[in-house]
């Protein structure tokens, strides 16, 4: 048998390595496919002779004079205070003809210069989707972040997807590092344009316009009030969410230079900001992080606070100007000419969620998992605690998603799988293989499912042949979820299917249950069940739930597993950062009592502490650890806990 492995294993190689090869360029030059320059004008600021590139755009100018900007400053997760910033102006009937943003900023001017409702940009913006949308480039010659799929997200979501088209005239601010001069975004595709003017160098890819390196500008203008009244701007309000340092000391080299950047940016944005505006919507976000984006309400309703303290003096200056109110500011937002389709935002959703979105673009990562494991023939509700690291690959290009994985130093154990997205609408085929080299012999399975998606379930029906047996598979999941609390089911069934026909008497299950209660507002209930007839290391076996000693039982009695955890989290006022990139989030203190019966009831009693962390806001992750006392062993058990996926 080993003879006939050691191809295989070599060919698996060589595949891999050949995709990475081909395909990994494409994963890393986040530049415009087309390689077209743009026309842009060469402009002169008339009070400072600053010179400043705007592209042409046909939209820039149609709203005769007065008109009215609003420049949306960045500051990461802080500038999602620009969504009730517009929520309060859209309320009170102020006109917004133009709207300017940079960084952050820039997100959210495109969501809401595009016709997108409000409403609609707060479900988005307060779901974790954009933040979950980042992977971790590859290789890292670039950036450590790929933007790519945020990008085409936004473009895909958005009613119209060219800045030239939007019914609200909306440009975003670049700097371009070759002349050293600002660049504003007038046109082209949002999946394009907007990249430069987020684009922070290390961390997110810098943009090459055949010559042209656009970045963030922040340093130069984090509020783009200077560039609302280059593109002829009669009023301009302006938005800011400036950061301040949780620090008395700056002798570490971070802090320091973390401090001299924020004393550039802010000076030199407030300078612009006293320049050009007529009213500005300051908001106290010091407190925070950038990578706060899991605070995303507070930050709206912050914004919102702030901007209708200032509505007053906004009306005033708009009196002097001669600029009426909206007379209906319900209908002030509108998708603009031809009444274009809006995006079904559910279905969007749900895509994301199942990860069913599909890229024009090849995107290739590698994946990384510690502390959980990820077997494709497992379910996904509750992952088994594992110290085995497992890796391998992700290509996905159009309806194609291929992913491998693998644990140890050698090819002795690796899995396949193969999705085809959008067969229909709602329905995906999924292949999956599995081969495991064992000291007797080696081991192949693989399955053929067909899954159908709804937002909260799903329903799956496929055929596998594990272990030299065939089934029939059939499963289905199920999650709900209301305020804080949240309800999640998966069932699995495996019907061998012998000579005679499917014997239903011998189906396996797996049958997963998990609740999480929300009581006040740092104190969580977290049942868990497991019910189970599979044999654990089997290929579809159940998940350990049970923390205290490992314990080996035969095949083919019901095995009910339940676990009841209290927790108590700790949310840190301003995240705890370790070199700017690195965030903790919260510490969360649990108690448990776990209970494994399969012939006899074993218990188990424990506690234990996690710490949530964050890569720049958008990756998570955990590590803790946890002391159990088993009373059926009558001893105590220590354990570390990891939960890494890159």
């Amino acid at each position: 048998m080993r003879k006939v492995s050691c191809p295989r294993k070599t060919l698996l190689i060589s595949v891999i390595v050949i995709l990475c090869l081909l395909l990994g360029p494409s994963s890393v030059v986040p530049a415009s496919a087309e390689g077209i320059i743009r026309p842009y004008r060469i402009v002169e600021e008339e009070e400072t002779g600053e010179i400043i590139f705007v592209q042409n755009s046909p939209q820039i100018g149609k709203v005769q004079k007065p008109k009215v900007a609003v420049a949306l400053g960045g500051g990461g997760a802080r500038a999602l205070v620009n969504v009730g910033i517009l929520k309060a102006l859209e309320e009170e009937g102020i006109p917004v003809d133009l709207v300017v943003g940079s960084s952050m900023g820039a997100i959210v001017a495109v969501l809401y210069g595009s016709g997108m409702p409000l409403a609609t940009i707060e479900e988005l913006v307060t779901s974790d989707i954009l933040p979950s949308m980042f992977d971790l480039n590859f290789p890292f010659f670039y950036s450590v972040i790929d933007t790519r799929r945020v990008n085409y997200f936004i473009e895909r979501i958005l009613p119209n997807q060219r800045l030239e088209e939007f019914p609200i005239q909306t440009a975003l601010l670049s700097y371009d590092l070759t002349h050293g001069v600002k660049y504003v975004h007038t046109s082209g595709p949002v999946s394009r344009e907007i990249q430069g003017s987020y684009s922070i160098p290390l961390f997110f890819p810098v943009v090459d316009y055949d010559g042209l390196f656009l970045m963030d500008p922040g340093i130069m203008e984090l509020t783009p009030a200077q560039a609302a009244k280059v593109l002829g701007a009669d009023v301009v309000i302006s938005t800011t969410a400036f950061d301040e340092l949780p620090y008395d000391t700056y002798a570490f080299p971070v802090r320091a230079w973390t401090r001299f950047i924020n004393i550039l940016k802010e000076r030199n944005s407030k300078a612009i900001i006293d320049r050009y505006s007529d009213a500005t919507i300051n908001c106290d976000v010091g407190d925070y992080s950038f990578m706060d984006y899991h605070l995303a309400a507070e930050f709206i309703a912050l914004g919102y606070h702030e901007a209708q303290k200032l509505i007053p003096e906004i009306k005033r200056v708009l009196t002097e100007k001669g600029i009426p109110l909206n007379q209906s500011p319900e209908l002030a937002q509108v998708v603009g000419e031809g009444d274009k389709e809006q995006v079904n935002m559910t279905q969007v959703l749900r895509d994301i969620k199942y990860d069913r979105l599909q890229y024009d673009f090849s995107r290739i990562k590698p994946l990384l998992y510690f502390g959980r494991e990820h077997s494709f023939f497992k379910q996904e509700l509750i992952r088994e605690e594992t110290t085995a690291l497992e890796y391998g690959f992700l290509w996905q290009k159009g309806k194609l998603d291929l992913q491998g994985l693998t644990r140890g130093k050698g090819f002795d154990n690796y899995e396949l799988k193969l999705k085809f997205i959008g067969l229909t609408t709602d329905l995906d085929l999924i292949a999956k293989l599995h081969y495991e080299e064992t000291p007797k012999q080696d081991f192949w399975g693989y399955g053929l499912d067909l899954k159908y998606y709804q937002p909260n379930y799903t329903l799956t029906i496929g055929w596998a042949e594990l272990d030299q047996t065939a089934y029939l598979h059939n499963a289905g999941t199920f999650d709900l979820n209301w305020d804080e609390h949240e309800l999640r089911s998966a069932v699995d069934l495996y019907t061998p299917a012998e000579g005679q026909g499917l014997t239903f008497p011998d189906t396996k299950y797996v049958a997963v249950q998990s609740f999480k209660l929300s009581a006040f507002d740092d104190l969580t209930l977290q049942p868990r069940l497991v019910v189970s007839n599979t044999e654990s290391g089997g290929l579809f076996a159940h998940p350990l739930i049970y923390r205290g000693f490992e314990l080996k039982t035969t095949e083919g009695e019901t095995l009910v597993q339940t676990a009841l955890e209290i927790a108590y989290h700790y949310r840190f006022p301003y995240s705890l950062e370790l070199l700017q990139c690195i965030q903790l989030k919260e510490l969360t203190w649990f108690s448990f009592a776990d209970l494994y019966y399969r012939l006899e009831p074993y218990y188990a009693v424990g506690t234990g502490l996690t710490c949530e962390l964050n890569l720049l806001g958008i990756k998570p992750s955990s590590f803790g650890g946890y002391v159990v006392y088993d009373l059926a062993k009558t001893s105590w058990k220590g354990a570390l806990s990891f939960d890494l996926a890159f």
